[in-house]
């Protein structure tokens, strides 16, 4: 799938980039590891501090307590904090040359703002949803509200996606009307790239993790669910500064 260049138009062949940003990421799975490797160490210690805790690990099926919910959500913030900071420095990495870090991903400001446009572009994806509910309920039903309100939200991902880089660029603003001009035309494109580097090997891996944890492994099914969603997030990063790159030009060295 793609869109021919010409005038007015952006060349962004999906699939292309697609398989471009997996290949990326395994190319450079070394500069990866040393980025997120201690993100998530740091982000498994929260199963395993559960687990010594004397309850089941947090990828567990089973109830958990509330104190031990409780003790385990520092480690859910450091995990969704260790994400952020892989992503950013993967895609400033990609389009500014930023150089592997000495021990992990940097938390900084730029990663502060890519916090920020994630909690604003979630916000704004979800809005379709919460209007359409009461509009079509009624209607169709609960299901049909639902599926639109779907629709509709992963048209805004993919209209607004390229907040994400420009917040790890450290670019002045949220750049919300730059971002659905510039995807205007390929947002269909835009969706089928980002599900398709953003969710399978998580979403897999995290099926299977929960498959193993019901078995009597806890620890190794959220291993294999963490490291994946690590790896996922590297894959992320490939995409989006490769869309950034395509739909708004090259970045000026920093």
């Amino acid at each position: 799938m793609a869109v021919a260049s010409g005038p007015g138009t952006t060349a962004y062949p999906v699939a292309a980039m697609v398989t471009a940003a997996y290949r990326q990421s395994w190319n450079d799975r070394q500069a990866v590891l040393r980025a997120g490797g201690l993100w998530v160490l740091l982000s498994l210690l929260g199963d395993l501090v559960t687990a010594l805790g004397g309850g089941p690990a947090p990828s567990t099926v089973a109830p958990e307590p509330p104190e031990l919910d409780l003790l385990a959500l520092p480690f859910l913030l450091v995990g969704w904090l260790g994400l952020s900071a892989l992503t950013v420095h993967r895609i400033r990495a990609l389009l500014l040359g930023d150089p592997p870090p000495t021990l992990l991903a940097p938390l900084d400001g730029n990663v502060a703002r890519y916090v920020l446009a994630e909690l604003v572009l979630g916000a704004l994806a979800v809005l379709p949803s919460i209007a359409l509910l009461p509009l079509l309920a009624p209607i169709g039903g609960i299901g049909l509200a639902l599926a639109a309100g779907t629709v509709a939200a992963i048209l805004v991902f993919a209209r607004l996606h390229l907040l994400l880089p420009a917040a790890a660029l450290g670019e002045r603003g949220l750049a919300i009307e730059r971002s659905w001009r510039a995807t205007g035309r390929v947002w269909p494109q835009a969706a089928v790239g980002l599900m398709a580097c953003g969710m399978p090997v998580a979403m897999i891996a995290g099926t299977l993790g929960a498959v193993i944890a019901v078995r009597g492994a806890p620890l190794t099914g959220s291993a294999l669910a963490t490291i994946a969603a690590f790896a996922q997030a590297a894959v992320l990063a490939a995409f989006l500064a490769d869309s950034r790159r395509r739909l708004l030009g090259e970045v000026a060295s920093r």
